[in-house]
């Protein structure tokens, strides 16, 4: 599963540090944190050949204390074999006032090797010591009915139309974005941009 782009540019705040992209993969959020003054680094286990990437555990991260001002986890907690371990060593190598921006699939189907989906409950005990500024619901019930008529399509041998069945559920689901009562309670995706308190 992949965010929007236009959804986390606007979750990411500029900056001049060290920024993480954790779980990278192939190195895909290069240019926009680069292009919002950050300095780029790539950890994913299993890196892709063209270069961008330190091949590393997350729940191992081969990083000083507090050496990054802002960490990405873009699709990647839920790959994680033990997320608990891995939000320590988040914790260790992000600075006291980083921020942190996570996206995490929830009504989504199961891909490669996922291992959890995440509630807002359980995230609200996963992020203490951080602040949450923003918690949110880009993907909301469109785009998890989207997911269901893609299936579909795909058995019926039309999956080339999943492609705008998705654009316009994202359409559907932001022009709703403001009269949603809970839009927690079903959500495709969570976006949840937080910054690490300094710690005393």
């Amino acid at each position: 599963m992949s965010a929007n782009p236009r959804w986390l540019d606007e979750a990411i705040p500029e900056g001049n540090e060290l920024a993480l992209d954790l779980g990278g993969g192939k190195g895909g959020l290069r240019f926009l944190l680069e292009q919002k003054g950050w300095r780029y680094v790539n950890v994913d286990l299993r890196p892709s050949r063209n270069g961008f990437a330190v091949c590393a555990d997350a729940h191992r991260l081969p990083f000083r204390d507090g050496v990054f001002g802002l960490i990405v986890a873009k699709d990647a907690l839920e790959h994680f074999e033990n997320p608990w371990l891995a939000m320590e060593e988040i914790r260790r190598v992000l600075a006291d006032g980083g921020m942190l921006v996570i996206w995490v699939p929830f009504m989504w189907p199961f891909h490669g090797d996922d291992f959890y989906r995440y509630t807002p409950l359980a995230f609200e005990r996963f992020l203490k010591g951080f602040t949450i500024v923003r918690f949110d619901t880009p993907l909301w019930v469109f785009s998890v009915l989207a997911l269901v008529f893609e299936e579909i399509l795909k058995r019926i041998r039309l999956g080339f139309l999943g492609r705008y069945t998705r654009e316009m559920a994202w359409r559907l689901d932001r022009l709703f974005q403001p009269k949603r009562q809970k839009p927690r309670s079903f959500a495709g995706a969570y976006l949840i941009v937080t910054r690490k308190e300094v710690s005393q």
